[in-house]
């Protein structure tokens, strides 16, 4: 019995061994890195990415989570004119777990506040929490820190801002006499004072997780793959899974902000998450009234085309080969095929959304097609 224990343990260490085994080259990396702040290369932020490291499990699916969400924050960012890195403030807030709820009850994948409906319009009570709607949330999270760094200009400052509010942030200004973060940072709460170095340490993770032998955890395409349809009038989540052929429960997994499991009706129109594959369905059932007196019975406006190939493991997707033409990016590509630019990225394993002529990238595309009601 000890044998086996012992021998359990040199397996363990071993393994985690080779995880770190690169250590050495961190700090360099580090010290190369492009970031919002400063890089530090001292003891507190090598444990943090140390800590990620051996944690590999975990740090694997918060890396495949990132298929989904990333997507949708590159948009948002780049309409805003913000820098791309921002999007790895979520991953120190929640490690891209939307249902994280702090104990000040800052909800979504930003962690925002309650009080973001009196900032930002977003409706937040019993019926909808919209904080948790990705895009919406999204949008507030990202003016937010707009505005901040609008009034700092200087993105340690407003980092520490966003993690403990712009009101605490000016209160510490004032005691320190300065705007130099180094010199307000001993005012702030203790989490505010390393949370730019925890940022240092998910972005560095988040660029160079592959140097380190780790491998997104994947979630199935229909998760990493969506969009929104906005929707004006009163509709049941289980209409939603109807039409579009989807469970109940996948649907409701993807709209959490519709506590009570509808959307209710409004004249500016509640964002539904949906696969990309089926957003047109549900488009087409809400600007057709004749399809909607159907809802009650098995209208399902969603068929496969049979004469597409089948994906092992998902018979709603099939995988192709696509060669890079001349002139073409990423971009064009994902337009293309309306998938997104990282999603691209990670199924072939880009390190940045640079590609060359002639490169033989590999697709996920739907095998079913909306048919027209």
């Amino acid at each position: 019995m000890k044998k086996n224990v012992l021998l359990a343990l040199v397996i363990c260490f071993a393994t985690t061994t080779q995880i770190l085994a690169d250590d050495t080259e961190v700090e360099p990396r580090l010290r190369n890195m492009d970031c919002l702040v400063p890089v530090k290369t001292d003891d507190g932020v090598l444990k943090r990415i140390k800590s990620l490291l051996r944690a590999r499990k975990d740090t694997e699916k918060m890396i495949g989570r990132s298929s989904t969400f990333f997507p949708i924050f590159d948009k948002q960012l780049h309409d805003l004119e913000l820098p791309a890195d921002l999007k790895y403030i979520t991953c120190l807030e929640t490690e891209l777990n939307n249902s994280v709820v702090s104990t000040a009850k800052a909800r979504g994948i930003w962690q925002l506040m309650p009080d973001v409906h009196e900032e930002f319009g977003l409706r937040v009570d019993a019926s909808v929490d919209e904080r948790l709607d990705l895009y919406r949330g999204t949008e507030a999270a990202l003016k937010d820190l707009k505005r901040m760094f609008k009034a700092y200009d200087n993105w340690e400052m407003t980092l520490a801002g966003y993690n403990c509010g712009i009101g605490r942030l000016g209160s510490a200004i004032k005691r320190a006499k300065s705007k130099e973060f180094q010199k307000v940072k001993k005012f702030l709460p203790s989490e505010t004072q390393v949370y730019n170095d925890k940022f240092v340490a998910f972005t560095y993770i988040m660029k160079n997780y592959r140097h380190h032998g780790l491998h997104p955890s994947l979630p199935p395409i229909d998760v990493q793959c969506v969009g929104a349809v906005k929707v004006f009038s009163y509709l049941q989540l289980s209409v939603v899974a109807n039409i579009t052929s989807l469970p109940y429960e996948f649907i409701k997994e993807l709209n959490p902000q519709f506590v009570e499991g509808y959307v209710p009706e409004s004249s500016q129109g509640y964002n539904v998450i949906l696969p990309r594959r089926v957003m047109s369905a549900l488009q087409d059932y809400a600007a057709n009234p004749d399809a909607q007196q159907q809802a009650a019975m098995h209208f399902a406006p969603v068929v496969v085309d049979e004469t597409l190939p089948t994906l092992e493991g998902d018979p709603s997707y099939y995988l192709t080969n696509y060669m890079v033409g001349d002139g073409e990016t990423l971009e064009n590509i994902a337009d293309l095929f309306n998938v997104g630019v990282y999603n691209i990225q990670l199924w072939n394993h880009l390190d940045s959304d640079k590609v060359e002529k002639g490169k033989e990238l590999i697709l996920y595309l739907p095998r079913v097609v909306p048919k027209r009601v």
